[in-house]
């Protein structure tokens, strides 16, 4: 968890650290968070809303870390992947990693971003792009394929808009959860 918050990219503004992750759940679900600090009080933003939140050092158990949010004091702990909080709720994180951060862009409009990411559903390779940046796009749209497993997945376009940006190339290995295509 140390490493989350210590590696990568991110803005500093006098003695404020912004860094914005993007959490991959074993589910496929995938969550944008904001992440700043100051001093030990950090603010995560999540689309849910906001949080305050302050680190309050390791647990007694092993891989264990406090945080007090409000007025709560809450334990999570990292296990083979597993965040558990509480020692109750497990949460399955496939990975996390982080955002580029660009100075005069507020959090919300980062955040925002997330719509029109297309983001492989699965494991495999790309075998075909059907559509190239500039292009124009209606909502089902046919974009690309990942083939696993000898069985090919064809990725449509969850909105309707124009190709901005297209991040893989044929042949190229992907993970579940890696973004693929980005519509504006």
């Amino acid at each position: 968890m140390e490493d989350i918050w210590s590696s990568g990219s991110s803005l500093c503004k006098g003695d404020v650290v912004m860094k914005l992750l993007r959490v991959y759940m074993e589910t496929g679900e995938t969550y944008i968070a904001s992440y700043d600090q100051k001093d030990n009080k950090d603010t995560v933003k999540m689309e849910e809303g906001e949080l305050n939140v302050e680190f309050l050092g390791r647990g007694t158990r092993e891989n264990e870390y406090l945080f007090k949010v409000g007025n709560e004091v809450h334990s999570i702990t990292i296990d083979r992947g597993f965040l558990i909080l509480d020692q109750e709720e497990e949460y399955k994180v496939d990975r996390i990693t982080e955002l580029p951060v660009k100075e005069g862009q507020s959090v919300e409009e980062l955040m925002k971003g997330k719509e029109g990411e297309v983001l492989s559903p699965l494991q495999g390779r790309v075998v075909a792009i059907r559509v190239k940046e500039g292009d124009a796009v209606t909502k089902g749209q046919p974009l690309l394929s990942v083939e696993a497993m000898k069985s090919e997945t064809i990725i449509s376009a969850p909105i309707a808009g124009v190709i901005e940006k297209i991040a893989v190339k044929p042949g190229q290995g992907v993970k579940k959860g890696d973004l693929l295509v980005v519509i504006k």
